[in-house]
């Protein structure tokens, strides 16, 4: 497990990598559905999907409910801005109702092997507009990363 791990941290973005043994159709079908999202949060923040709808394309946007200890519970919009099936997905989260604030969790699925995939995620913070919150990014730590990234690979 660990010889099939990276990580990388510019100034304002984290990327962690690491193989998962399963096809990439089967890893984006999983990262599509919001329901499972709770299930790779290493956050603490992320308490379920409101939305029963998986995502389809760029431009869809998906409701979860969180919790942290700034705002306690709240929701957040996930606005879809990378969706290339069974290659990338990604969000860039929102106040309900507001435009994105500049911060993105993109994943990106690369063949292995039939039944391997190199998954990376990346949390880019780099174009995050609310000064005044900036100081509490980035929300996860590189280790936090590489933990989604197992738990991604045990629940699939």
């Amino acid at each position: 497990m660990g010889e099939d791990r990276s990580v990388r941290h510019e100034v304002r973005s984290i990327e962690a990598s690491r193989v998962v043994e399963a096809p990439a159709a089967q890893v984006f079908s999983f990262l599509s559905d919001p329901v499972n999202h709770v299930a790779f949060d290493t956050s603490g923040m992320v308490r379920g999907s409101t939305t029963g709808a998986t995502i389809a394309g760029v431009d869809d946007v998906f409701v979860m409910n969180m919790h942290n200890a700034i705002k306690s519970n709240h929701q957040v919009e996930n606005h879809i801005v990378v969706y290339e099936p069974d290659r990338a997905i990604g969000w860039a989260p929102a106040e309900p109702g507001h435009t994105p604030a500049g911060h993105t969790w993109t994943w990106r699925l690369a063949p292995a092997a039939p039944d391997r995939t190199v998954v990376s995620l990346t949390y880019d913070w780099s174009r995050f507009s609310h000064i005044e919150m900036l100081d509490h990014l980035p929300v996860i730590n590189c280790a936090q990363l590489l933990a989604s990234l197992d738990r991604l690979a045990e629940a699939l």
